[in-house]
């Protein structure tokens, strides 16, 4: 299964009462849509899956597949697990709710577990025993450590049902290795805070929590890059990284300045915020976040803040 389209790294939409709000969810699921870019669920990290129940992750999995109507295939990135059996029961929500995709990440670092190659290998034997369904593996820095790159290649292997290989800050010789020693054909994503010129270069699906403030210029990139225009792509390349470097400072925690932009945007699921631990900053650091998102005067921003109704800095 080659997929060639690219995806926001969905924000969970909350309401005032701190419960899924489902119209704020399709409304904001369509802002990625509309843009031509897929969904890719309820992640540990920008969707805050680890604080959502299973019923929640079952809730939003069933709106994206709705609102999506096969348009793009839906990704669901299931919270990462300590063991086999939490993520079998995870995933068994994303099968039930039609996704058409299961990202699994490698077993989760904490207290410093960190598997070796049978370890990692017999986990992905005992979940993939009980889950025939479309999987991708994911290897990103966040887990604790980095398995092998052949590691990961023997999974594939091992298994058909694993349509999909995606890569967080992981240079491109690490694709190669995987490619070089899989033996057939897989979709690679990347995330683009990788970069975005390489992995397009290589036939990688570009990843991107940016999308969820920016999902027009996510698509302008990737479009001018389709279209032979590499010399167009400097601006909204730029945009991105300053935007990227301006919400750096509420980083590393996606939610964190996704929820402060989708509030001060007035963007669907802003009023609801963050769920805790996450807590949204005082008022005045959000007046002030708003005052340093105008002042990058980004075309796509500058057009959000006049649906608003917000003044643009002169």
């Amino acid at each position: 299964m080659l997929d060639r389209n690219h995806y926001c790294m969905s924000a969970t939409a909350f309401g005032l009462d701190g419960r899924i709000d489902e119209d704020a969810m399709r409304r904001f699921f369509l802002r990625s849509l509309d843009a031509r870019l897929g969904l890719y669920i309820g992640s540990g990290g920008n969707g805050e899956g680890h604080a959502l129940e299973p019923d929640e992750l079952g809730q939003i999995y069933r709106i994206g597949v709705e609102v999506s109507r096969g348009r793009f295939p839906v990704h669901a990135n299931l919270p990462e697990q300590h063991t086999a059996k939490a993520t079998i029961a995870q995933a068994k929500i994303a099968v039930d709710a039609k996704i058409d995709v299961i990202h699994m990440y490698t077993l989760e670092g904490r207290h410093n577990m960190v598997p070796n190659d049978a370890e990692l290998i017999a986990y992905y034997d005992d979940v993939l025993e009980v889950i025939q369904h479309p999987v991708c593996v994911c290897v990103n820095n966040a887990m604790g450590y980095v398995p092998k790159a052949l590691t990961v290649a023997e999974i594939c292997r091992r298994h058909q049902q694993v349509v999909a290989v995606r890569l967080s800050h992981q240079p491109e010789l690490y694709l190669y290795d995987i490619r070089e020693n899989v033996g057939r054909d897989l979709a690679y994503y990347f995330q683009l805070a990788t970069g975005v010129m390489q992995p397009l270069m290589i036939g990688a699906t570009i990843f991107s929590q940016e999308a969820n403030i920016l999902p027009k210029t996510v698509r302008q990139l990737v479009d001018l890059y389709a279209a032979g225009k590499q010399d167009q792509m400097a601006g909204p390349f730029l945009d991105m990284m300053r935007f990227r470097r301006y919400v750096g400072r509420w980083a590393p925690a996606g939610p964190r300045w996704i929820k402060m932009a989708m509030r001060v945007l007035k963007l669907p699921g802003g009023e609801g915020g963050v769920r805790r631990p996450y807590l949204l900053p005082p008022q005045a650091e959000l007046d002030s976040f708003l005052d340093g998102l105008l002042r990058l005067r980004i075309p796509e921003i500058d057009e959000m803040a006049r649906a608003a109704g917000l003044t643009i800095p002169a």
